[in-house]
């Protein structure tokens, strides 16, 4: 949920509602309002956040990408190691609750993040079953903790 989404961008940027608010024009009640999933930005004013966070539009709104950040200040890591894997398929140890991601499609890197594609388990609503799907996620830089490829044979 674009929620969701807007809580943890503005806890990894280290700003405040008040920040970022000031930042696009806004009161802070109207960002809290949309962090609380009590409306949604207008198109104008999310491009702002995506500028402001570093992401796309879609990033924001697409419910199949997954924003993954613990929000820990941790040191920047060396992003032309991490740009050799883009394309490849790769084991990925994150912080927190991205746990270690198999099978995922390294898609790009940026300043601030890691794009890769996966295949979650998911509930859905009222139903007993999982599900796999796959996701987009987008994950902080920061809190990856290892990446590797498989050997070839």
């Amino acid at each position: 949920m674009i929620s969701d989404k807007l809580a943890t961008l503005r806890r990894r940027a280290g700003k405040s509602q008040q920040e970022v608010a000031a930042a696009i024009g806004v009161s802070r009640q109207t960002v809290s309002n949309w962090e609380l999933g009590q409306g949604s930005p207008a198109l104008d004013k999310a491009a702002e956040l995506a500028r402001l966070y570093g992401v796309t539009i879609d990033d924001l709104v697409s419910d199949e990408v997954d924003v993954v950040s613990t929000g820990r200040d941790r040191r920047a890591r060396d992003l032309h190691v991490l740009r050799a894997f883009i394309g490849k398929t790769a084991l990925v140890a994150c912080a927190g609750a991205g746990g270690v991601l198999e099978d995922a499609e390294v898609l790009d890197i940026s300043d601030g993040w890691i794009r890769v594609a996966c295949t979650v388990k998911r509930s859905r609503l009222g139903s007993p079953k999982i599900e796999r799907e796959r996701v987009v996620r987008l994950i902080d830089i920061r809190d990856i903790e290892g990446i590797a490829t498989g050997t070839e044979a």
